[in-house]
C-alpha cells in the first residue's frame, strides 16, 4: 500500500530506524492477561503504528572520586522522553497531515506492539531488541485510524536460543525463568517508586533510575557502533549525577541536575531516596554527615533510606547519628529501620 510505504521513507528521512504496523486487534498483557484494546483510545483505530530509535553512544561515564561519589541510571535514560516525543511527533503529523486520527496512550504495551508488528523480538529478559541495534531501542507506539499494511505476528518468537546471560545477571532473581519478570523483585521498578526491600537495597547499587545489569551482558548489545547523529537534542545533563550535593539539593536543583525523563513519574522524592541508598552502596564516609541530615528530612521513605545507608557505611559518626535519631523519631517505620540499621553496626 503506497500510504504505508511513503511513511516508512518519512520515517527514514526523519532519522527513524525502525517502523513497523500492526492491527488494532486487542492485546493480552500480563499474568492475568488483562485486555488492552486499542479502540479503548479511538474508536475507530484501524492500526497501531510502531517506531523505534537506537540510542547508543551519547552517554559518559564520569568516574566517582574520593570524596565526591556519583549515581549513574540505565542505558539510555537521559535520551528516553526526547526520543518518544520525537517519535511520536513525526508519525502523528505524517498521518494527521493527510486526514487520519493519530492518538498516542502509555497504555498500549509497545514492546508487544513492536514484536507483533515484526520489528523486534522478545529477550528472555523481556526487553525488546532488532539487528543491529541491540536493546538500544525507545519504542513509541500511535493508534491511528488509517488502513495500513499490517503485520500481526507471534510474540512468542526469539532468537535468544540457549543463551542465559540476562537471567544470571540480575541480581535480585527478578528474571526467574525466561520471558517472565517478576515486578516485585526488579530494580527497574523499584527505582521507579515501589518500595525497596531492606534485604535488598545492597544489589541495587549506584542506580538511580532504571537498571543495565542485563541489559549490558547480552550478547545483542556487545560490538554495538555509536550512533553519530541524533534526529533531536539529548538534555545536555550529565549521565552520573554527585550523588551528596543531589541528596541535599533542592527541588530547583533536581530539575537543573536530572534530566526530565528520570523525574517523570518518580518525582523528587522517590528519587531523594534513591540517591540516600546509592549512597549507602558507593561506600564512600564522606556521605555521612548528608546521610545524618538526612535523618530529619520530612519524607518517610528518604528518612528510611538514610537510616539504612548510615547503617552500611558504619563508622561511629554514623551510629551516633542513628542512636540520636532514635531517641527523637516518632514513625514506626523509620524506627524500625533505626533499630535495624543499629543492628548492622554492632
Amino acid at each position: 500500500m503506497a500510504l504505508t510505504d511513503d511513511l516508512k521513507q518519512h520515517a527514514r528521512n526523519a532519522g527513524i530506524d525502525l517502523l513497523g504496523c500492526t492491527s488494532a486487534s486487542p492485546f493480552l498483557v500480563g499474568e492475568e492477561r488483562r485486555e488492552v484494546s486499542p479502540r479503548e483510545f479511538l474508536p475507530d483505530a484501524e492500526s497501531i503504528v510502531v517506531a523505534a530509535c537506537y540510542l547508543y553512544g551519547f552517554e559518559t561515564n564520569e568516574p566517582s572520586l574520593p570524596g565526591a561519589p556519583r549515581g549513574r541510571y540505565g542505558p539510555w535514560t537521559r535520551a528516553s522522553l526526547v526520543a518518544a516525543r520525537y517519535l511520536e511527533k513525526v508519525v502523528k503529523e505524517f498521518l494527521e497531515e493527510r486526514g487520519f486520527k493519530a492518538v498516542v496512550s502509555g497504555k498500549i504495551p509497545h514492546k508487544m506492539v513492536a514484536v507483533r508488528s515484526g520489528i523486534a523480538y522478545y529477550g528472555k529478559n523481556c526487553i525488546a531488541h532488532a539487528d543491529p541495534f541491540g536493546s538500544y531501542l525507545r519504542l513509541a507506539a500511535v493508534i491511528t485510524d488509517a488502513k495500513l499494511d499490517t503485520v500481526d505476528g507471534s510474540i512468542e518468537v526469539s532468537d535468544c536460543e540457549d543463551c542465559r546471560a540476562c537471567l544470571d545477571a540480575c541480581p535480585t532473581g527478578a528474571l526467574d525463568r525466561p520471558y517472565h519478570l517478576i515486578r516485585e523483585r526488579c530494580i527497574c521498578i523499584w527505582l521507579g517508586g515501589d518500595p525497596i526491600p531492606r534485604d535488598s537495597r545492597d544489589k541495587v547499587g549506584t542506580y538511580l533510575r532504571r537498571c543495565g545489569f542485563c541489559q549490558d551482558v547480552c550478547p545483542k548489545n556487545q560490538g554495538l557502533l555509536p550512533r553519530r547523529e541524533f534526529p533531536f537534542e539529548i538534555e545536555p545533563k550529565s549521565d552520573c549525577p554527585e550523588l551528596i550535593p543531589l541528596l541535599l539539593g533542592d527541588e530547583g536543583y533536581y530539575k537543573r541536575t536530572l534530566p526530565e525523563y528520570v523525574l517523570w513519574r518518580a518525582g523528587i522524592d522517590t528519587m531523594r531516596r534513591n540517591v540516600a541508598i546509592a549512597l549507602g552502596n558507593s561506600g564512600d564516609p564522606a556521605a555521612i554527615p548528608a546521610l545524618t541530615q538526612a535523618l530529619g528530612f520530612k519524607d518517610t521513605e528518604t528518612r528510611g533510606a538514610a537510616t539504612w545507608a548510615l547503617g552500611r557505611l558504619g563508622g561511629k559518626a554514623a551510629k551516633e547519628a542513628l542512636k540520636k535519631s532514635l531517641s527523637q523519631e516518632k514513625q514506626k517505620e523509620v524506627r524500625e529501620e533505626i533499630e535495624d540499621a543499629l543492628g548492622m553496626l554492632s
